[in-house]
Order: structure tokens, then C-alpha cells, then sequence
């Protein structure tokens, strides 16, 4: 049997890979709060499968302010907090191999068949001592032993003989009585079968598990969701601490959705957009991304977090580009708007992007702004296959192509979003005529391809000339679907001057490592638009499938509601552009991942969701004001061009102008021009003839006299 040889003086990382290879599954802590520091982003993804020995090794090198900690499940841990709880244990638990001794008490270690979740008691005043008594099963975390407390005390063991995860005495199945005696609640708050209806509340590490067990009972059923949350919120109400709302309702909503799936029914409960909540770990990104975000937040002189976010995702977009896919073929290139007003830090994100990039040596990605026809699309393609260009003043550009009708930068636009959607294969231009084109050039132009294209494109503006340059036609054709569109939500204020600062090494190494060292591929191949590559490839783990068809079924049912608005389309690629984004924050975890799990696709399910549908409230609000307020001058302008003929009703059903819209558009327009007074509907006869009939006029004296 292998003996674990660790002692106190041990550092972090020593003490990691010694538990990690002999068979537990180990994350980093924070010595001074217990929590996961922010490089590691979510720990809940390695409850069940253990990460890669090199990725403990980077999390815990040179990091002496980290502790380990064990993932409980296999093991289970009696957390015994004062000398009465410890007392009881001992009288009333089979005897304990492994035992720790920890600040307060005692940590039993045994085995952990009943498969006993975490549980921590609710304690109060009137709390006996006896019961102080935790229980750290399926779902939780425990600090390893031989680590030190930030109060400087050792979890020491009592006893430690040559040990292993099957060597310890299972914890019994105990009867609804003994588990009172221990926690003071029923023995079913532990079990997955049955619902927790006490109302007397739980500690932080329960409160998700019990309203998720609640709202599956409830559920499953058929009691009204309306009804379930109201019960979440009187049960979270004696929670220590309580559940922030939009946390019982993200519960309710996932739980909703997985039993419909399970019960093969398209899923019913949809969010309401009207009350679009930001998700709660919005700003706590998986792995390192979490570390560029805090970089280019902390480098910025006017902190835009939602922009910084855009920053650290399109550095990761394109230092992973065309080197990597997922089995279903998405890719990490991403496009991304970021609007703000005028003055309010947009442009951190391009000097976030050139520090890291220039820091690494790959100052070669960034490419000028000049996408101006699809010819110049090609061309610098063809220079750089893997690119990311941030572009100012977007609006005004897409403004400028919208009002000119300018067919070389709509031909761009055409390019870009063919460009968008062929990671995979081959881009090439369209086969233009040669007539007249001298020889040495024609072979160029007809080898202008590039294999698996990989643009990373960041457009900038301010609200009013991004909106502006909106319309029904630029809504439809499916440019703005492929963007992720982020407006910032913060208020106008004063920058503040702030020092250079060298980008943070791990962020530098890992784009170095990803770039350079990944895949075997020399210079030659990675960076020739003409040489096709070899792509590693990361799978969907069966979770994360599960929650993208959830998701589908969500963005369907979306669609049909938004249809009569017309804004439908936008939704188009919300799957795709979440499969792209779950492959970069997979890759921002552990480069050498080669699986996409249900934590990661959870969080890029949450970011797309709440940015796709903040960007339809937006348009709708926006874009469809503006559209009308256009076909209302438009109609106006008819009118008044009538020279005092004015149209009649039977003429408005018939007229090309009016055909062209909806029937209650029309409806709407004839009432509002009425009621601003711009024209009215009176009887006249028209070229002196016939009997007089009611006519819509504008409302001019060089018209018509009342």
C-alpha cells in the first residue's frame, strides 16, 4: 500500500500532487477566506472528474497562499465543532481510522456508501452544543490534512497509517432518529427522492441543493411554477444566508427545464425578457479568463467591467484561433460589439489586447481596421489566417453603408459573415471577371484562399450611431446574430490616471503556450492561409449536451414570440455563438482540456442568454421606434405630395407604399399623423367630379381651407 509521506512543511504543491496520485480528486483554496481563488473560476466541475495532474501542478506552483482541499464523495467527513460534538461522535460513530485534529474540533473520515450529500446545520442561539456537527459528503470540499489555517494552526491527524479512499470504516445508514440526535432536521433533508418542506431554512453550502430538491418535487408535480417560487422565497426567507432572488428563480427555470427534457416535452417556463437579470457569477468567468478581466478592468481608467469581460474573451478568441474545434464542429473565433457613451473607456479593450499580445510575441494577430470591400477581406486574410482587428466608430460605419448603398463595403459585410461561419473549411472570393487582367496577377487573385479562417472582430460605438444604423433589412440579412452585442451599463464618469502595467505572467504564458507549443504545428502551418491544419478537437461532455438541447428548445420558443416583431433572427446563432464561447472558457481552464463540461456550458449558456436578449429588448425599444418613425415621415411626405387630394382609404389598400407594410403598422400610422394634427380625414370631391368621398389630407393651408 502506498504511504503518503507529508508533513507541515510541505509546501502546496507538494502536498497537491501526493493526495492528487494516490487517488483523490484535490482544488486550491485561498488560505485567507477558504474560497477558490479567482483563476480557478468554478470548483464544481471537478466533483466528478478529476482534472489533469499538470493543471493541480499550475494551479498550486509558486502560490504559497493557497491551501488543498479534498473533493468529498467517495469520502465522507464528520465536521465536529466543539468538544461536546466530539465527545458524541466518538461515543456514538464506529470507530474512526482517520481522524484530524482542525481549529475548533475534529474531522472524522469514513467511507461514504449511503452517498450522504453535504450538510451543514443551522445554527442558533438556542443550538445545543452536541449539535454541532457538519456532515461533507457528494458536493462538498474539505481542507486537506497537514494544511494550515490562516490562524496558523495545522489540520494535524491524530492517527495516519498508510491510507487510501477504500480504507476507511463506512459511515453507517443511520435510522431518522440517530440523524436528528447529530443535525437537528429530519434524515430526509438528505435524501434526492423526496422534498425538504421545513421551513426552518439551511446554511450557505445547502440552500441551491435543497431549493433545487424542492422545486423537483414540486414540479414533478404539476403544481404551478408561479406557486413553486412563491414557496422557494418563504422557505429561502430563513436561509443564513438567504438566496438572492434571481437565484430561486435561475433554480426554478434550470429545474423546469430538466424535468421537461427528462418527460421529452419542449420546455415551458421561459424568462420573461422584460425582467433581463444579469446571471450572478456574470463577472467570475471560468479559469484564467478570470484573471485577464481583472487585468483589464484594473488597467482601465474609466472601469467598464461588461466591456473588460468583451476584452478578456476576444484575447482568448484569437490566441485559440484555428487551432482548435469542437466535435460538432465550433470554433473560438468570436465577434463582439461593445457600445458605451462617448468617452467611457471602450478603447481599454484594444490596449488590454496589444499589451498581452505584444507582451507574447503575437503582436502579428492584430490587424488594422480596413475591412472596407470584400477584396480587403481576402487580402488580409491571406497575410494573417488568424487575426483580431477592434474597430472604431463601428456604427458610423455600418450607418454609412446602410445610407449610401456602398456595394463594395456591403460586399465586406458578405465576406465577414461568410468568414464567421467557415471556420471549418475554405474561404474564397467570388469569381470575379478577368477580362483585361494581366497574367502574372490572374493566378493570384485565384489562389486568394484561406483554409479554416479565424477572425476575432470587436466593432466599438456609442449607443445613438450604432442604433441608427439599424433597420429591419440589417436585422434580417444575419450579420448582427453572429455578434455578441454588449452595452455597457454604466453611468458617465470622471477617468482616473493610471501607471502602465506590465501584463500578469500566467496570461502571458498561457498565450504563449497555447500559440507556440500546442498541436505540434511549427510557424509554417499555423500562420499560412494556404496550408490546411490539424485541429485539436474537445468533446461535449453528456451534460453539457443536455443543457445546449434545453437551450434550443428555449431559443425556439423565443423565436415564435418574437416573430411579430420581426426580430427573430436575432436569436438565429445563440447556440452556436454558446458552444464557441464554452470552448474558449474550457481552454482558458486547462489549454490541455479535451472535454467541455456541464459547469463551463452553463456559464456561456447564462453570458449569451442575458446579452442576446438585452440586445432584442434593446432593438425593440430602439430600432423598431426608429423604423416607424420613418415610414411615419414617409407617409406624411405621400400625403402632402397629393397636392390637397389627400388618399382615400380604399387608395391606401391599394398603393405601393402602403402594401409594403403590415395592415396594423398602417392602422397606426393613419392614427397618430391624425392625433399630432399633421392630417385629417374629411369629405372632397376629387377633379371637381362625382359625389364627394372621405379622404385622408395633410394638414396645410397651401392645400385646402377649412
Amino acid at each position: 500500500m502506498f504511504q503518503l509521506n507529508i508533513t507541515e512543511d510541505d509546501t502546496s504543491l507538494e502536498q497537491a500532487l501526493a493526495y492528487y496520485d494516490d487517488g483523490y480528486n484535490v482544488v486550491p483554496l485561498q488560505r485567507s477566506n477558504k474560497k477558490p481563488p479567482s483563476f480557478l473560476g468554478s470548483w464544481e466541475q471537478y466533483k466528478e472528474s478529476r482534472p489533469e495532474r499538470t493543471l493541480v501542478e499550475s494551479w498550486f506552483k509558486d502560490r504559497d497562499n493557497l491551501q488543498v482541499a479534498l473533493v468529498c464523495g467517495k469520502f465522507v467527513v464528520v465536521d465536529a465543532d466543539s468538544p461536546e460534538a466530539m465527545d458524541w461522535v466518538e461515543r456514538n460513530l464506529p470507530a474512526c481510522p482517520f481522524k484530524v485534529i482542525t481549529g475548533k474540533g475534529m474531522h472524522y473520515y469514513y467511507n461514504n456508501p449511503q452517498n450522504y450529500t453535504t450538510f451543514a446545520t443551522r445554527r442558533t442561539n438556542d443550538t445545543p452544543i452536541e449539535r454541532l456537527i457538519d456532515i461533507r459528503g457528494v458536493g462538498g470540499l474539505i481542507i486537506a490534512p497537514y494544511n494550515r489555517h490562516a490562524n496558523g494552526q495545522v489540520y494535524k491527524p491524530v492517527i495516519f497509517p498508510d491510507w487510501k479512499i477504500y480504507d476507511h470504516t463506512d459511515l453507517p445508514d443511520f435510522t431518522d432518529k440517530e440523524y436528528i440526535k447529530i443535525t437537528g432536521v429530519p434524515k430526509i433533508e438528505l435524501s434526492k427522492q423526496t422534498a425538504p418542506f421545513s421551513l426552518d431554512g439551511v446554511l450557505e453550502g445547502s440552500r441551491n441543493d435543497g431549493a433545487a430538491r424542492i422545486a423537483g418535487y414540486l414540479i414533478s408535480k404539476n403544481v404551478n411554477i408561479e406557486f413553486v417560487k412563491v414557496f422557494l422565497q418563504n422557505w429561502n426567507k430563513n436561509n443564513n444566508p438567504p438566496l438572492m432572488q434571481k437565484e430561486i428563480d435561475s433554480v426554478v427555470y434550470n429545474v423546469k427545464n430538466t424535468h421537461d427534457r427528462k418527460n421529452q416535452k419542449a420546455p415551458l417556463f421561459i424568462q420573461a425578457t422584460e425582467s433581463i437579470q444579469p446571471p450572478s457569477d456574470l463577472f467570475n468567468p471560468p479559469g484564467l479568463l478570470k484573471d485577464m478581466f481583472d487585468f483589464c478592468e484594473d488597467i482601465a481608467q474609466v472601469p467598464q467591467p461588461e466591456l473588460s469581460l468583451v476584452g478578456a474573451l476576444a484575447l482568448a478568441s484569437v490566441t485559440c484561433g484555428r487551432l482548435y474545434r469542437t466535435s460538432m464542429n465550433n470554433f473560438s473565433s468570436m465577434y463582439f460589439m461593445g457600445i458605451a457613451k462617448s468617452g467611457q473607456g471602450k478603447e481599454n479593450i484594444k490596449t488590454f489586447v496589444e499589451s498581452v499580445l505584444n507582451a507574447s510575441d503575437h503582436e502579428k494577430l492584430i490587424v488594422g481596421d480596413g475591412y472596407t470591400s470584400s477584396g480587403a477581406v481576402h487580402s488580409v486574410l491571406k497575410m494573417r489566417p488568424t487575426q483580431i482587428t477592434i474597430m472604431d466608430e463601428f456604427g458610423k460605419r455600418l450607418e454609412a453603408i446602410s445610407s449610401q448603398g456602398n456595394s463594395n463595403k456591403e460586399d465586406g459585410i458578405q465576406t465577414l459573415m461568410e468568414a464567421w461561419g467557415r471556420c471549418h473549411g475554405t474561404l474564397r472570393p467570388d469569381n470575379y471577371s478577368m477580362m483585361g487582367v494581366q497574367e502574372q496577377y490572374k493566378e493570384q487573385m485565384m489562389n486568394r484562399v484561406t483554409h479554416k479562417p479565424a477572425i476575432t472582430l470587436v466593432g466599438l460605438s456609442v449607443p445613438k450611431n450604432f442604433y441608427s444604423a439599424l433597420n429591419g433589412g440589417r436585422i434580417a440579412d444575419g450579420f448582427l446574430n453572429r455578434f455578441v452585442v454588449v452595452e455597457s451599463t454604466e453611468p458617465r464618469r470622471v477617468g482616473e490616471l493610471k501607471r502602465y502595467k506590465e501584463p500578469p505572467i500566467p496570461i502571458v504564458n498561457w498565450v504563449n503556450y497555447v500559440r507556440r507549443y500546442k498541436n505540434n504545428l511549427g510557424d509554417a502551418s499555423r500562420d499560412n492561409a494556404e496550408m490546411d491544419i490539424n485541429q485539436t478537437i474537445l468533446e461535449f461532455d453528456k451534460e453539457s449536451q443536455e443543457m445546449l438541447q434545453d437551450f434550443a428548445r428555449e431559443i425556439v420558443k423565443r423565436q415564435d414570440i418574437l416573430e411579430k416583431d420581426n426580430l427573430e433572427p436575432l436569436l438565429s446563432r445563440s447556440k452556436e455563438k454558446a458552444m464557441r464561447l464554452a470552448l474558449l472558457c474550457t481552454l482558458a481552464t486547462s489549454a490541455d482540456s479535451r472535454t467541455i463540461t456541464g459547469d463551463i456550458m452553463r456559464w456561456s449558456i447564462d453570458y449569451i442568454r442575458y446579452y442576446d436578449l438585452m440586445f432584442i429588448e434593446s432593438c425593440r425599444d430602439k430600432v423598431a421606434s426608429s423604423a416607424t418613425e420613418s415610414k411615419i415621415k414617409q407617409v406624411l411626405s405621400f400625403i402632402r405630395s397629393r397636392n390637397g387630394e389627400g388618399i382615400s382609404k380604399r387608395e391606401v389598400d391599394r398603393h405601393e407604399l402602403f402594401r409594403s407594410m403590415k395592415s396594423y403598422e398602417v392602422k397606426e400610422i393613419i392614427e397618430r399623423l391624425k392625433n399630432a394634427g399633421e392630417i385629417q380625414e374629411i369629405e372632397i370631391k376629387v377633379g371637381g367630379k362625382g359625389r364627394p368621398t372621405k379622404r385622408f389630407v395633410a394638414v396645410d393651408p397651401n392645400f385646402f381651407e377649412e
